[in-house]
């Protein structure tokens, strides 16, 4: 049996904000992301992100997506039947349809290197454990772990390790980790300090009250001796943000690969936090 720490999940959000969807491999595209991650965003007539920030409507909005055939499905929460449309030939009409569900202009945005992303300059995925999820879902009575997936929307997913132990990824403001995921190359940047969505239901966008609160109450005392986010101010953070170095492009993440430890690496000015 192999009890090293491998990638269990991929999973990449091809509409900001929308939901994922599962890949058994992903390529390191030229953002240094994964190739289609944020490929899509959707913004207000003023340039703003329609994200699940600052419009809870989000959360009732189901997509779907054939990214090889460049065809993308929506639907509300509430209703059963899929709006087809092709990325390609039907933009008029994707807008028509968000602007209506919105109930505001908006439109759909592509850029295919890595600049939806939050932080593009300094993360192009996140990791995290799937026994972190596991735990934190015990913390507000059980919750399902998908529906803890889907709150925190993470890109990669690690098993056969204890809780939080993707903390071993990252240091301080000037030191990354280095680490393999199977022959890439990655650099933990810093850990992800969250906002309102994982406090919502991610399918109704129904509020845990005192979800903050409580997540970093018990975060603090889960939290490991050795864990560099005892230097953090505050505990309301989980998994790590990732810098993936532009000699890794083309190269794959694969379900089963093993993440290995390099150990720290100090970063140079311009991608210092």
């Amino acid at each position: 049996m192999n009890n090293k720490p491998i990638i269990d999940r991929i999973t990449i959000y091809p509409v900001k904000s929308l939901d994922g969807i599962s890949l058994q491999k992903a390529e390191i595209s030229n953002g240094g992301c994964l190739l289609h991650d944020r490929e899509y965003a959707i913004k207000d007539s003023n340039g703003k992100y329609v994200n699940g920030k600052k419009n809870a409507k989000v959360h009732l909005l189901r997509l779907n997506i054939e990214l090889e055939k460049e065809i993308v499905f929506f639907r509300h929460e509430s209703e059963t039947q899929w709006r087809q449309f092709s990325l390609t030939d039907n933009s008029e009409e994707i807008d028509e349809y968000l602007s209506n569900f919105f109930e505001m202009p908006v439109r759909l945005h592509k850029n295919s290197e890595g600049r939806f992303l939050d932080v593009p300059d300094k993360s192009g995925m996140t990791i995290l454990s799937t026994s972190s999820l596991q735990n934190i879902g015990e913390w507000f009575g059980e919750l399902d772990l998908e529906e803890m997936r889907r709150r925190f929307r993470a890109t990669l997913e690690i098993k056969n390790v204890t809780s939080f132990w993707e903390d071993h990824l990252f240091c301080d403001d000037e030191t990354a980790i280095e680490f393999l995921i199977g022959d890439v190359h990655v650099l933990g940047m810093s850990p992800r300090a969250r906002c309102v969505v994982p406090t919502r239901h991610p399918q109704t966008g129904d509020v845990i009250q005192g979800f903050q609160k409580h997540f970093a109450d018990q975060r603090s005392v889960n939290l490991p001796q050795w864990s560099a986010l005892n230097n953090y101010p505050h505990s309301y953070f989980l998994s790590v943000d990732c810098l993936i170095p532009s000699t890794e492009v083309g190269k794959l993440i694969s379900v089963g690969d093993e993440v290995t430890i390099i150990g720290k690496k100090t970063l140079p000015t311009f991608i210092k936090l």
